[in-house]
């Protein structure tokens, strides 16, 4: 086999990288990615060790690890909500820059109503595909997660989830920090809430099925609590009464 020669190598070599270059330029960067919850990163799920709870009025984003670049204008938020094509999404207001529902123009290639957000009935396949929006090599927020989910966490068995996307701008977030999102009015329960953003690279940075937002009608520990301890006292103020 003839060796290569310097120059011929030197070739080689390029050709090679801008192949990588090429091809990771479309996909998920691995280890970059966006984790929603309240907080955000709690490490709390609600099924089987996956889905981070939210509340019905309010949800982070957090951009995983120091060290990660900040994110080009925008960042999307996608509501997913059982069963509802016709769901009204309500204004939102952020922590840092501005929300809008669907915003004025569509980013990364995606589809949906700019001015509802509404983004179709999603019902087979993963989320950022569906919508229409750059491949990034994670498929964990697929229909099959989000409905088992759903039916062991609220008992709703979905038969699709009506996609509503945000258009978040000026958050500048980055590596380690956090964007708050609060709704006007609240959100449905089984909704899901997952994130997308690109940096200047065309990196995807997305959200792991593990880091997704639920919300949910299981009491809070706290609010469980109270309503418990109310009961009791019901029930010994009547036995009282009855004496």
């Amino acid at each position: 086999m003839r060796m290569l020669k310097g120059r011929e190598m030197r070739m080689l070599v390029a050709l090679v990288l801008g192949l990588f270059v090429s091809v990771a330029g479309t996909t998920a960067w691995a280890g970059a990615v966006l984790h929603l919850g309240n907080p955000p990163n709690s490490s709390t799920y609600l099924f089987g060790g996956e889905v981070q709870p939210i509340s019905n009025l309010t949800l982070g984003i957090l951009e995983n690890g120091s060290g990660q670049p900040t994110l080009v204008n925008p960042l999307l938020l996608i509501l997913g909500v059982p069963d509802d094509a016709a769901f009204v999404a309500p204004t939102i207001t952020v922590s840092t820059g501005t929300g809008d529902i669907g915003g004025t123009a569509n980013y990364f290639g995606g589809a949906w109503n700019t001015g509802t957000g509404f983004a179709g009935s999603f019902g087979s396949g993963e989320v950022y595909s569906f919508i229409g929006l750059t491949p990034v090599g994670n498929s964990s927020n697929n229909f099959g997660n989000w409905h088992d989910a759903d039916l062991a966490v609220n008992g709703i068995d979905a038969d699709f989830f009506g996609i509503y996307v945000y258009v978040l701008s000026n958050t500048a977030i980055t590596g380690g920090a956090t964007v708050t999102v609060n709704f006007a009015s609240a959100i449905p329960d089984g909704t899901f809430a997952v994130g997308y953003g690109q940096d200047r690279k065309g990196h995807a940075f997305t959200t792991p099925f593990t880091e997704s937002g639920m919300t949910t009608g299981v009491p809070e520990p706290g609010t469980a609590l109270l309503l418990g301890t109310g009961l009791l006292g019901f029930v010994a103020l009547r036995r009282k009464l009855h004496r």
